[in-house]
């Protein structure tokens, strides 16, 4: 049967390291992650405005859109899609899951609250691991990536209000699956599941 995984939650709960820990573990899968699609996209034709990047968000929507399309119109076995999904997404995805026929795993990662997630994204800017400037520039161009300084993108209030409308907005598409902690999943036990 194939099958379509789909890793949601706010930036620092470890959808990323999730996707990826699945992605090699899972053969015959795939991964389309949606930071790295854009990143990739950015780095290829970069913007000089606000303007210039709002309309690379549509495109990168549609694009997306299209790719998961694609790998279920050939039938991939298993599809990993990794993004904050919003509910706007929900028939977009149940329908592309019908037509094609994918049994659905939502994955949504939380934490315990939303302070561990806050403190994580703090630790997070302290350490080496650098965000891609391109999420909280303006203007940027790959053969000046060097010249950015690093920047915490993130606004306490907002961040706030964008994990409690994911909390209760979640897609919830075939089987669910919550999970609280990421450091405490078991990854062979979910893969067990996952794989039934």
């Amino acid at each position: 049967m194939k099958k379509l995984i789909i890793i949601t939650g706010v930036s620092g709960t470890g959808k990323t390291t999730l996707a990826k820990i699945l992605y090699k573990k899972l053969e015959n899968s795939i991964l389309l992650s949606y930071d790295e699609f854009s990143e990739m996209i950015y780095d290829m034709i970069g913007f000089k405005n606000k303007e210039q990047k709002k309309h690379l968000y549509y495109l990168k929507i549609e694009m997306y859109k299209k790719l998961i399309e694609e790998c279920m119109q050939r039938e991939d076995e298993i599809i990993i899609l990794e993004k904050p999904f919003k509910i706007e997404w929900k028939d977009f995805l149940k329908n592309l899951i019908t037509k094609y026929k994918y049994e659905t795993y939502t994955i949504n990662i939380f934490a315990k609250d939303f302070q561990t997630i806050w403190n994580r994204l703090l630790e997070r800017e302290k350490s080496k691991e650098e965000r891609h400037p391109a999420h909280y520039l303006n203007s940027y161009y790959y053969n000046k990536r060097n010249e950015y300084k690093p920047f915490f993108e993130y606004k306490y209030d907002d961040f706030k209000s964008e994990y409690d409308n994911l909390l209760s907005n979640s897609i919830n598409l075939g089987n669910v699956i919550n999970i609280d902690d990421i450091e405490k999943v078991n990854v062979d036990k979910l893969i067990k599941n996952l794989m039934i």
